[in-house]
């Protein structure tokens, strides 16, 4: 670049900043093209939310599974995650994958194993996933991935074991995410893109909604009720209660439609057959709910590489509220497994 160049660009840039400030200080840089994003204030690309400090955006965020069986009630650190996926598994019961970026739990589980789907929920997110136990096939679709696996056996002091009376051992195994993260940050470095959910107002239009009824295969029926500004869950119609004796509060209810079906090669121990997301990329029903009301639309994915993008009926992109999301990987009528949903005044 020659020096006038150089000055040239010098200048424009002063220019820009100095511009920039003016309208900062009159509250309207959000309106000028291009310098709403250089002077919004930096949030967490997974709940949208001010991080304590802005050290926290540039670190990769930790994935960990969670079972949801009524015999290891209470659960651990579902509260603090900033994403939740649920999904259905062998048996038409449910299991978790909680995801922390800005955030940390010291006590995360019951830590169960990890399933054929984790790779397409997880990614392009984190690729570092805690997790107890898989078998062969899984292993092989996690190692293909490039997923960078923390298991009890080279966790250290990320995973312990708590002991609880009266519950067998696969419902004693607890991971740490801070810790989590130390060990997977030696492969995986990259934080989450700040693309893939939008957050802001509730715009456009939407519909009243004050409960909503999840049923995954008939195993699993989960129930919100919005109520004090949030969706508070509750599970067989039984609130769903965290270790503190506190209701789960969601602020982002989400449902995605998805084929499942029945693996005709993976088994569990007992010989039940695992369950498969058929169309991980794609494209499906999907309705958000927040702050009372339900915005319909749908979910779309080209690749495994990429995000999913979540649209309303118009085309436009869906505005989460800033907060948890907990998203539910419903069963369509399509598939080998069954599933619904419905939500009410």
């Amino acid at each position: 670049m020659t020096t006038t160049a150089k000055i040239a660009a010098i200048g424009g840039a002063v220019a820009l900043l100095a511009v920039g400030s003016f309208f900062v200080l009159r509250g309207g840089a959000e309106d000028i093209p291009g310098l709403g994003r250089v002077f919004k204030a930096a949030t967490c690309p997974l709940s949208g939310e001010k991080p304590e400090s802005e050290a926290l955006l540039d670190r990769p965020a930790v994935a960990v599974k969670v079972e949801n069986a009524a015999i290891a009630y209470p659960l651990s650190g579902l509260e603090d995650a900033e994403i939740v996926y649920e999904e259905v598994v062998e048996g038409g019961v449910t299991r978790f994958m909680a995801l922390y970026h800005c955030v940390d739990s010291d006590k995360v589980g019951p830590v169960r194993s990890a399933r054929i789907v984790d790779p397409a929920i997880m990614l392009p997110a984190t690729r570092i996933l805690a997790f107890s136990g898989a078998n062969a096939p899984v292993l092989d679709a996690l190692e293909k991935a490039e997923v960078v696996s923390v298991t009890e056996a080279d966790a250290g002091e990320a995973m312990r074991r708590v002991e609880r009376v009266g519950l067998p051992a696969e419902h004693t195994l607890y991971a740490d995410t801070a810790l989590v993260r130390k060990v997977g940050a030696k492969q995986f470095e990259d934080a989450p893109s700040d693309e893939q959910f939008l957050f802001g107002d509730l715009d456009g239009a939407s519909k009243k909604a004050a409960s909503v009824e999840i049923n995954f295969s008939g195993a699993s029926i989960i129930q919100y009720q919005f109520a004090k500004g949030g969706w508070l869950r509750s599970q067989g119609g039984s609130p769903f209660m965290d270790e503190a004796g506190d209701q789960i509060a969601v602020d982002n209810v989400l449902i995605e439609e998805h084929e499942v079906n029945l693996s005709e090669t993976i088994t569990d121990v007992a010989g039940n057959p695992s369950v498969e997301i058929a169309n991980e990329t794609g494209s499906g029903r999907a309705v958000l709910l927040r702050d009372g009301r339900a915005i319909e639309g749908r979910w779309s994915r080209d690749s495994l590489d990429e995000g999913v993008s979540f649209e309303t009926k118009a085309g436009d992109p869906m505005i989460f509220a800033p907060g948890s999301i907990w998203v539910h990987l419903v069963p369509s009528d399509k598939g080998d497994v069954k599933g619904s949903f419905d939500y009410a005044n």
